[in-house]
Parts: structure tokens; C-alpha cells; sequence
């Protein structure tokens, strides 16, 4: 039942409503600067997005070697000590070598609030994912209403992606 929304290129209501709660990245302190937003999704979209888009994209992927050997995340047989390790023995090789070196790091942080929807949704058209998944994703996500949901219960005041206040990305929390 889940899968149908996807096969058939539209958005089930119960999945434009999304409830957003926050919480501290470093427990105890609450400082607006230190918060995470996460978005509580449906949990059937969120398992329709596994199981049609996450899995066979990340098949591809690795099956065409197009992710990168040093990328780590998300990823079986990568642990993040890997990474850890790996940098760490660059940096002692280049400091015993005394090579001249330079080192970009690119993260994503808060890259979940930063996407541009029609840009995400191109890649995995790109990849082959078809046309009627990324409708649903398209429509879920444009026509997500979001609500506060805090220690008091669920705010009855909501906002809304619109031309004057865009919302980016699918959200933290999505998968």
C-alpha cells in the first residue's frame, strides 16, 4: 500500500504533514545556535523512501563505482574510526615527509535545510529512478505543512513551503 503513491506519481496527504521538534546537540545546553531541527515523517513514507529510492540508488552507486572509495558515510563496511585513522596517518606522513600538502574537507552540515528540491529531485532522474517517484517526492515535499511539536503537545499554528517563504530539502530526520 505504501509503494502506491510512488507507482501511481502522486503525494498521500498524511505525508505532507510533517511535525518538527528540536533538540540540543550538546545535552544541557539550550542555546538557539545548538539546536538540531528534526522532522518527524510519516513512518510508511519514510519506509517507501528506503525500500524505492535509498536502497536501489545506493546499489547503483556502489555497483557502478561512482561513490568515491574515501567517502565513508552511510555506507556497509565503512566504519568512521576508518576515516579517523586514515587522515591522521596523512597528516604524520606528511609531516615526517615534509611534503607540502593541502586538504579540503567538504561536509555536508545542515546540507538536509540547504538543497534546492528541483535540483535533488534531477539526480536520481538522472540515475534512472522513474518519473512517477519523483512526482510524489515533488508533491510531498512542496506541499508539506509543517508543525511545531514540543513537551506541551503540537502547535496549532503551521508553516508552509510558498514562493515567499521557501523551504529547502527534504528535512533531518527524512531518509
Amino acid at each position: 500500500m505504501m509503494s502506491i503513491p510512488y507507482m501511481a506519481g502522486f503525494s498521500h496527504p498524511r505525508w505532507q504533514k510533517i511535525k518538527d521538534i528540536m533538540l540540543e546537540k550538546t545535552p544541557g545546553d539550550p542555546k538557539i545556535h545548538r539546536m538540531r531541527i528534526i522532522a518527524l515523517l510519516e513512518s510508511d513514507f519514510k519506509q517507501a523512501n528506503w525500500l524505492l529510492i535509498a536502497r536501489p540508488l545506493t546499489w547503483l552507486l556502489e555497483d557502478s563505482d561512482m561513490i568515491p572509495d574515501m567517502q565513508h558515510g552511510s555506507r556497509s563496511g565503512k566504519l568512521c574510526q576508518s576515516t579517523v585513522l586514515n587522515k591522521q596517518l596523512l597528516f604524520n606522513i606528511t609531516r615526517y615527509t615534509k611534503e607540502t600538502t593541502a586538504f579540503i574537507e567538504n561536509d555536508a552540515m545542515g546540507c538536509f535545510d540547504h538543497t534546492a528540491n528541483p535540483l535533488v529531485l534531477l539526480i536520481p532522474r538522472r540515475l534512472g529512478l522513474p518519473k512517477s517517484i519523483v512526482n510524489s517526492l515533488a508533491q510531498t515535499w512542496e506541499k508539506t505543512t509543517h508543525l511545531i511539536r514540543t513537551k506541551y503537545g503540537i502547535s496549532v499554528e503551521s508553516y508552509i513551503n510558498d514562493k515567499l517563504n521557501l523551504l529547502f530539502g527534504p528535512g533531518q530526520g527524512a531518509t
